[in-house]
């Protein structure tokens, strides 16, 4: 099965590629939308669980006791009861759209002197945001955050919903600083390895695709239930560390094999056969083992088999598929780019190790 599957995917090689460039622009799009929609705080509790239930039933009956967003103005001059002051804030808060804001306490509202600080020139609002969900309110504190500033005034935000925002932004930035830095490490590592630069790079690219992929499965699992950021952190995690293991079987073997067979279909058919047949079972395995993880009701635990099984299984099928198409399409050429000869350049008819037959 899996050498016709190979000889398939060399006969179909360019459609196979054109399919693949295809769903790498979608993922690079729309894929990479899926921070805005993941829960980034929560999530440690289970869904069904009598203290759950209980939460939920106080929250229904008396609404939201907390606020989304804690924003602090201070004067170094003016008192908070000086008039200039409290204009400048109760005017910053009035202008705040309706559509967005739930409700906004301040001292002036409340008269308490818990929204006053010990030297009487600062003091704090707490702003309830409309929106049924984490993704809603935040999206709803991207729009009025600019407007929060008071005149005259020193403006400093906090909040759930603000550290939420925070917290997608800065993983959206460390993953892709993260794979800026290891990916030149990995290549320079690669290189060493097969000694070819065509080569080194072969598992990369499946490394980005298979990263691309399951941030698009991760957006997909968003529209039917929650998601947490964790799950970000397996996916990369796997995607690269998986897709250079497949790499190392696919690539190595292809390059043997060139020298075995009398013609390239031949050499990626036999490469499918075996490397491609333990690229299988390997995804498969991994993949059942971190399904597990859904079977847990906490929502971080689930989302980390979410991503764990959508990169493996990415991975598995762009080794399987992608991977393959370009062996072919480079034939020979997998060598091209030496940094030093690593592969024998003789053709042999030696028959392989009966320990290693089947790999």
């Amino acid at each position: 099965m899996f050498e016709t599957w190979g000889r398939i995917v060399y006969r179909r090689r360019r459609i196979v590629l054109v399919i693949a460039l295809a769903a790498i622009a979608f993922a690079a799009i729309w894929g990479t939308g899926v921070f805005g929609r993941l829960q980034s705080s929560g999530g440690f509790e289970a869904p069904g669980s009598q203290s759950q239930q209980e939460a939920s039933l106080a929250a229904s009956a008396f609404g939201r006791d907390s606020g989304d967003v804690v924003v602090l103005y201070a004067s170094r001059v003016q008192s908070v009861h000086a008039a200039a002051f409290r204009s400048a804030v109760t005017g910053t808060l009035a202008r705040l759209p309706r559509s967005r804001v739930e409700s906004a306490a301040t001292y002036w509202s409340t008269g308490s002197p818990q929204f006053v600080s010990a030297s009487g020139r600062e003091t704090y609002a707490v702003i309830e945001l409309t929106g049924g969900s984490d993704s809603a309110r935040v999206q709803g504190f991207d729009a009025i955050k600019g407007d929060l500033a008071a005149p005259g005034l020193t403006t400093r935000i906090g909040g759930v919903i603000p550290t939420e925002a925070a917290i997608n932004k800065q993983v959206t930035s460390d993953i892709g600083r993260a794979e800026g830095l290891s990916m030149p490490v990995l290549l320079i590592l690669l290189l060493v390895i097969f000694g070819s630069l065509a080569a080194a790079s072969l598992p990369l690219a499946v490394g980005g695709i298979g990263i691309l992929g399951s941030f698009t499965a991760l957006r997909l699992l968003t529209l039917g239930t929650t998601v947490s950021i964790y799950s970000v952190n397996i996916t990369t995690i796997l995607g690269l560390g998986l897709a250079i293991d497949y790499g190392l079987f696919m690539v190595g073997r292809f390059r043997e094999e060139l020298h075995r067979q009398d013609s390239v279909e031949a050499a990626l058919a036999r490469t499918v056969a075996t490397a491609g047949r333990t690229v299988a079972v390997s995804g498969v395995t991994v993949a059942v083992a971190l399904a597990s993880l859904m079977l847990f009701p906490e929502v971080f635990l689930r989302s980390m088999g979410y991503g764990g099984v959508a990169t493996v299984l990415v991975d598995m099928l762009a080794a399987l598929t992608v991977l393959p198409a370009l062996l072919a399409l480079l034939g020979p050429k997998v060598n091209a780019l030496r940094i030093r000869r690593s592969v024998p350049s003789h053709r042999t008819s030696a028959p392989l190790p009966a320990a290693t037959a089947g790999l």
